[in-house]
């Protein structure tokens, strides 16, 4: 059977992932020790929308930072609409996200392995864990908080690499200065090395000692993508995890016409957290991240969104 196009939702959700994935990079180029040494507005942001950390604060503190207030905001709306944060939010996701896209799975796999897995408890367990050793003083939210993740990979491995390279190559081009007739590449390249060192580029840049360990840590993090969508999320995340706790029991829900449904299993295919959209009363609101892939990939519209309380949803 033939693929539908991409439907408009589906769009609008890669959109506002592209956005905060850009808006994350922007703010983490803020940070960084240029030229003009600043640090710009805004740079914890993600971290203040961030449940999993007012919540880890709260129990190795007992205190609440004001800023953390906005992750306030996050929890009440993933109480009214489940994981979406999960979905059209988290940077991290979305780059998880990319790279299962890139998976080379035939249909058939996907739809096998695509459902609920009794394996996605971990990350539960995981939340547990850091939250027992916020309560005994161990900061393990700062090792498995996506953002942190995310932050710490960029900040170690993928922008120092950056960094390098494109010093290297502008480097180079000064000084074998190649030229076409009487043009000069260098009349081009310098201006814009020059904006790149004003603005993007580290004006001395750290190396760490735990580089390859972070680097080996972030690449089998994204390639498990290639075996199962969203490993991470699925399994691993403890923000997911505890947004899944909050909403368990969203008003924003999938519903499904089941006299239409041909159970095809395409919807599975294309399930981003293993949600069991295909499946009669059992769709897993915590596990749902609203990627809308499966209302997409249904070639009856037999599956859409609609609001209000639970009936005999399996949780």
């Amino acid at each position: 059977m033939a693929r539908r196009k991409t439907s408009i939702p589906v769009w609008l959700r890669r959109l506002s992932q592209t956005a905060f994935m850009l808006l994350f990079l922007y703010l983490f180029l803020q940070a960084i020790y240029m030229p003009v040494n600043r640090t710009g507005k805004g740079i914890k942001l993600f971290f203040e929308l961030d449940p999993l950390v007012l919540v880890s604060t709260w129990i190795g503190t007992h205190q609440i930072a004001s800023g953390l207030a906005l992750s306030l905001v996050t929890l009440g709306v993933t109480l009214l609409a489940g994981r979406w944060f999960c979905g059209w939010v988290c940077p991290f996701g979305a780059l998880h996200n990319l790279f299962t896209s890139w998976s080379k799975a035939t249909a058939k796999h996907r739809i096998t392995v695509g459902g609920y897995s009794v394996w996605q408890k971990s990350k539960y367990y995981i939340l547990v864990a850091v939250l027992v050793g916020a309560a005994f003083g161990l900061n393990l939210a700062g090792w498995l908080d996506p953002f942190s993740a995310f932050y710490r990979s960029l900040a170690v491995v993928l922008f120092p690499a950056a960094n390098d390279t494109t010093k290297g190559a502008f480097t180079w081009l000064y000084q074998a200065d190649p030229a076409v007739g009487k043009f000069h590449v260098t009349a081009v390249s310098e201006p814009i090395y020059e904006v790149l060192r004003r603005h993007v580029l580290a004006a001395a840049q750290p190396h760490y000692y735990g580089t390859v360990l972070i680097a080996l840590l972030f690449a089998g993090v994204v390639l498990l993508n290639l075996h199962r969508n969203r490993f991470w999320c699925r399994y691993v995340c403890p923000l997911g995890a505890l947004l899944g706790i909050a909403g368990k029991n969203p008003l924003v829900r999938l519903t499904r016409n089941e006299d239409a449904c041909n159970n095809c299993g395409l919807c599975t295919a294309d399930c981003q957290g293993g949600a069991n959209p295909a499946a009669a009363n059992a769709w897993k609101p915590s596990e749902c991240f609203y990627c809308l892939n499966c209302e997409s990939a249904c070639p009856h519209d037999v599956i859409t969104l609609s609001v209000g309380p639970a009936r005999e949803d399996k949780k």
